[in-house]
């Protein structure tokens, strides 16, 4: 049964993705506890409104993750992400929800109407006050479809550049593939202990991605552009005094010898003062400096950097729904079952 519905999951995810395009569904974290029954929910695309912008209901809830240019239509608003709990009309060019102002369960000021972003500092009601929150938009995607048949008649085998993780593709009786990956060897790390104001990013996985250019491994968040790296001068300029870890959302480069990241800038989510010329692995437990927010500034915070198996390059079966990490696979094959009978019945 589970291998029934993990087929199932695959072929309607192709569907979906074929029908409405990618990004077709993301999975909420780090809301407020105001706002906790935000946290976890997995927001399915529902097709586009009349500026093009995708937008999207929560499959647990009437909540609404949608582009509006205008919230209060005063011909003169800032264009955001909003997310609400009125659904937005789509044949609006303003002012979505109707209600004439500015009222939402959170919003993020952007001028990109393609897709929400995957990580962003969002203006959230939490107990009556509008605050600052880091939310994570965690995407689910498909690729291939999945085959159920045993019967294979070739196979091939390539590495995967950087990785070291060999991947075999087996052609099938039926004339469907199947894709299957071998774990990378290298171990991953799980973060844990973030401030409440990044509390998001809590429960990343990173897996090894490659080596800097002072021999330091490079890791990166499973699903998302978070970065754990090594830079011996974050800003470039010399002045800098001790060589650091960095936890970061911009991705470094494997070449540079300073300033990964290459903004001339310390700005990161936090830092950790290391050893001059790089070490094997950030400590798996120590107090990094992070910023936490406009209230709380900059504070010294204990991380944890737990060692966990290597992620696949690619999950089973070519199956990648990243947000299944947090949801389980019964709230994805839930989703794209439902978004499966919307194309279907629409």
């Amino acid at each position: 049964m589970a291998k029934f519905l993990v087929a199932v999951a695959a072929t309607a995810a192709s569907m979906v993705s074929a029908s409405l395009g990618d990004p077709w569904m993301y999975t909420l974290t780090g809301a407020c506890d105001a706002q906790n029954d935000v946290n976890g929910m997995t927001f399915v695309k529902q097709g586009n409104t009349l500026s093009g912008a995708p937008y999207y209901k929560a499959l647990s809830a009437w909540r609404f993750l949608y582009y509006d240019p205008d919230c209060q239509s005063s011909q003169d608003g800032t264009p955001r992400w909003i997310l609400d709990d009125q659904r937005p009309d789509v044949n609006k060019t303003r002012d979505l929800d109707g209600d004439g102002s500015c009222d939402y369960i959170g919003q993020l000021n952007s001028e990109d109407t393609s897709h929400p972003p995957a990580t962003g500092e969002w203006t959230m009601l939490c107990d009556g006050v509008y605050t600052t929150r880091y939310l994570i938009l965690l995407e689910g995607t498909s690729t291939t479809t999945t085959t159920m048949a045993k019967a294979s008649t070739s196979t091939t085998t390539s590495r995967k550049a950087g990785e070291g993780d060999a991947t075999e593709e087996f052609g099938d009786v039926y004339g469907t593939k199947t894709t299957t990956t071998t774990k990378n060897t290298k171990t991953s790390l799980m973060l844990g202990g973030a401030c409440p104001y990044k509390a998001a990013l809590n429960g990343l996985t990173f897996d090894v991605v490659g080596t800097a250019a002072d021999g330091s491994p490079i890791y990166k968040a499973r699903g998302i552009d978070e970065y754990i790296y090594h830079d011996a001068d974050c800003d470039g300029a010399g002045n800098v005094t001790a060589a650091r870890w960095v936890f970061d959302n911009s991705k470094p480069s494997s070449t540079a010898t300073k300033d990964l990241d290459g903004d001339g800038n310390c700005t990161y989510h936090a830092s950790l003062d290391s050893a001059p010329g790089g070490t094997s692995r950030p400590p798996a437990s120590a107090e990094w400096s992070m910023y936490c927010g406009e209230a709380s500034g900059w504070m010294s915070v204990g991380l944890t950097l737990q060692e966990v198996p290597a992620g696949d390059a690619k999950a089973t079966h070519d199956l990648v729904i990243n947000s299944a990490r947090r949801n389980g696979i019964v709230a994805t094959v839930a989703a794209v079952s439902l978004v499966t009978a919307q194309v279907l019945f629409a």
